[in-house]
C-alpha cells in the first residue's frame, strides 16, 4: 500500500502544472481582449469628458459676457429714466400757472378768469 500511495503523489504533481498552464495561456488571451476594449472605453470617456469640460468653460464664459451686456443696458437706462424725469419736471416748471402768469404780465397781457376754460380728457 505504501507503494501505491507513492505513485499517486508523484503523477498527481505533475498532471497539474501541465492544466494549469493551459489555463494560464486562456487567461492571458482574455486579459488581453479586455485590455483592449477597456483601453478604448478609457479613450472614449477621456475625450468625452474633455469635450464636456470645454463646452461648460465655454458656457461660463458666454453667461459672465452676458452679464456684463447686460448691465451696461441696465446703466444706460437708469440713465435715460434719469433724464427722463428731469425733463419732465423742468416742462412741468415751465408749465406753472405762476410762470405763465408772469411772462403774460411781462409781454402786457392779462387774464380774464370770466373767460377761461378748463379742458381735461
Amino acid at each position: 500500500m505504501a507503494q501505491n500511495t507513492a505513485k499517486q503523489i508523484l503523477t498527481d504533481p505533475v498532471s497539474q502544472p501541465i492544466h494549469k498552464k493551459q489555463g494560464k495561456t486562456q487567461q492571458q488571451s482574455k486579459k488581453a481582449q479586455y485590455l483592449k476594449v477597456e483601453r478604448f472605453m478609457v479613450v472614449l470617456i477621456s475625450v468625452w469628458i474633455s469635450i464636456l469640460a470645454c463646452l461648460v468653460v465655454a458656457s461660463a464664459i458666454n453667461l459672465n459676457s452676458t452679464q456684463v451686456h447686460l448691465q451696461k443696458v441696465n446703466a444706460q437706462i437708469s440713465s435715460v429714466q434719469s433724464k427722463n424725469a428731469n425733463t419732465k419736471q423742468e416742462v412741468g416748471e415751465l408749465t406753472s400757472r405762476s410762470r405763465l402768469d408772469a411772462v403774460a404780465k411781462k409781454a402786457g397781457l392779462s387774464m380774464n378768469e370770466q373767460n377761461t376754460r378748463n379742458v381735461s380728457r
